[in-house]
């Protein structure tokens, strides 16, 4: 009789990963892939939500991927293939700027003619002989309309785009920013050479000229483009998307990088949601972007963009969050997927330690994201070499490089926005967890204090805010809540208002803290992520069982 073998454990190896941070090269994503509500609502054609909004790493790229993948009309525009960095040095648009002409309604027009386009090839799913009978059938049906002047303008619309209308997105877009240079140096009888000379005399009735000069750029524009493309949107809203179940997506990611210069970026991306919002009117289309927060925050920052431009667009936003148990899905399916069907969180990771599981103490130290958890996951298979499961010591060793790399990430995360950061967060090194702000003396400030290059080291907010306290516009009490919140909204503190309230952190669902809430008695706790990369003692802590 034959002996019965027990079948072989299985053993991680060094070369193996439950996934990749990053969407594009995640070979897990699809087999994984957790379908969440955000999803649901991006789909639904009924529903207007289309800007998916979250920190890096909380799956936004992942949910464009997989939306690409299993629908049948999706375009994905891709800004750094766009190459509008022109738009940067065009001579017109850096004139316009000089006299302070609104840009926004130039950069709608543009994006409104981009994705007319592209939705247009989507429908007419690219084909040459489809393209060129529905322009003639448009045209027909135009031309039986001679009484209405807003159809002819758009039948000069189709004459006037005939040629360039399916060129490329960057020969389109200089194709318009050429057709409103040449129209804006006719109407004002010079060229931008000229009127820059002459906007740099010390003339009496410069600004009287400036402002002449400037409502005639307006003008042009408005007259140019705006009327026209109008009457396009109409007849498509009319004759073209006319059926929820006909669905057309759009998708833009990496709107994050530096494809464009910051400050145009802003604007761009800025008339880029309006013209989503507008493009709303049309059935079975939806538009979609990915935003990081801290994106999001800077684009509404800017005067154009103040007052209720936030609420306005609100209806529009899906905020990316996740639950526990999600997360918990999210790793037992790729557990499962790399370990042949053996292991999952429960076989995995040590059962108990200090009342919590191991896979507790890890999400611990985590933001409640996808790419937390693979990038913790991932140092542990790499300490785990001929293992099958997570020891406790395991875990432990490889919360030391994944603390680094939590922190470097931040750093990265929030540079464009802020600056140098490690330099606002280093007086926390070896700090004992839960103090008092009270107890924070300003001379562990005093390199930034006296610093000269302030301006070449920090961004935005927070440069304000330390040029403000260095000369004395500020005291340090105040400089100090200002980079607490900063901090807090890192996530690499938790802020405790009180002994009836409990640590609250940047992505907790019931958090509601304000700067003001920030006083002398607050007590500061650092995110366990980052206890190992800051030294951070953590007997206190202990103590109030955070």
């Amino acid at each position: 009789m034959k002996q019965k073998h027990a079948p072989k454990k299985f053993k991680f190896n060094s070369f193996l990963e439950i996934g990749s941070p990053d969407a594009e090269t995640d070979v897990l994503l699809q087999k994984a892939f957790i379908e969440k509500d955000a999803l649901r609502a991006l789909l639904d054609m009924s529903n207007q939500r289309s800007i998916l909004i979250g920190r890096t790493g909380s799956g936004k790229s992942a949910i464009l991927k997989h939306i690409e993948l299993t629908q049948e009309k999706v375009c994905r525009i891709e800004p750094e293939a766009m190459s509008l960095r022109f738009l940067s040095n065009s001579t017109m648009l850096d004139y316009f700027r000089q006299i302070e002409v609104n840009l926004s309604f130039f950069y709608k027009i543009l994006w409104k003619h981009v994705f007319i386009i592209e939705l247009l090839r989507l429908n007419l799913s690219y084909d040459t002989q489809k393209k060129e009978n529905w322009f003639i059938t448009v045209k027909e049906k135009l031309l039986l309309k001679k009484n209405n002047p807003r159809r002819i303008k758009a039948l000069d619309y189709f004459d006037k785009w005939g040629k360039e209308f399916w060129l490329d997105t960057e020969k389109r877009v200089k194709e318009i920013e050429n057709v409103v240079h040449n129209r804006f140096e006719a109407e004002v009888g010079a060229s931008i050479p000229a009127l820059k000379a002459k906007l740099n005399t010390n003339s009496d009735n410069k600004d009287t000229i400036k402002t002449e000069i400037k409502n005639k750029a307006e003008h042009v524009i408005s007259e140019t483009l705006a009327n026209d493309i109008h009457e396009i949107i109409n007849i498509l809203n009319e004759e073209i998307f006319i059926d929820n179940q006909q669905k057309h997506f759009i998708l833009i990611d990496d709107l994050d990088k530096e494809w464009i210069p910051s400050s145009i970026r802003y604007e761009l991306i800025g008339a880029m949601i309006e013209v989503i919002k507008e493009f709303q009117i049309f059935r079975g289309v939806k538009i979609i972007i990915s935003l990081r927060d801290n994106l999001y925050q800077l684009i509404f920052a800017g005067a154009k963009h103040q007052g209720g431009q936030r609420e306005k667009f609100k209806p529009l936003y899906v905020p990316l969050t996740w639950t526990k148990i999600e997360l918990q899905e999210f790793l037992n399916r790729r557990l499962y997927l790399i370990t042949e069907h053996t292991l999952d969180i429960k076989t995995a990771f040590d059962k108990k330690y200090d009342n919590s599981s191991g896979f507790d103490y890890m999400l611990e130290r985590t933001f409640y994201r996808p790419r937390d958890i693979i990038s913790y996951v991932n140092h542990l298979i790499e300490s785990s070499v001929n293992k099958s499961y997570f020891s406790y010591d395991i875990i432990k060793k490889a919360e030391v490089g994944y603390s680094i790399d939590r922190l470097q990430a931040i750093e990265d995360e929030w540079g464009e926005n802020y600056g140098e950061i490690n330099q606002i967060f280093k007086w926390l090194y070896g700090k004992y967890n839960g103090f008092n702000l009270k107890n924070i003396k300003e001379d562990e400030f005093a390199s930034i204090l006296f610093d000269d290059n302030t301006k070449q080291i920090f961004k935005g907010e927070l440069l304000e805010t330390i040029v403000k306290w260095q000369k004395d516009q500020i005291r340090f009490p105040e400089f100090l809540k200002n980079i607490v919140f900063l901090l807090f909204n890192f996530g690499i503190i938790g802020i405790k208002k009180g002994p009836t309230f409990h640590v609250q952190f940047f992505y907790d669902v019931e958090s509601t803290l304000i700067i003001n809430d920030i006083n002398d008695e607050c007590k500061i706790y650092v995110h366990k992520a980052f206890y190992s990369s800051l030294k951070i003692i953590t007997k206190e802590l202990e103590q109030n069982q955070f």
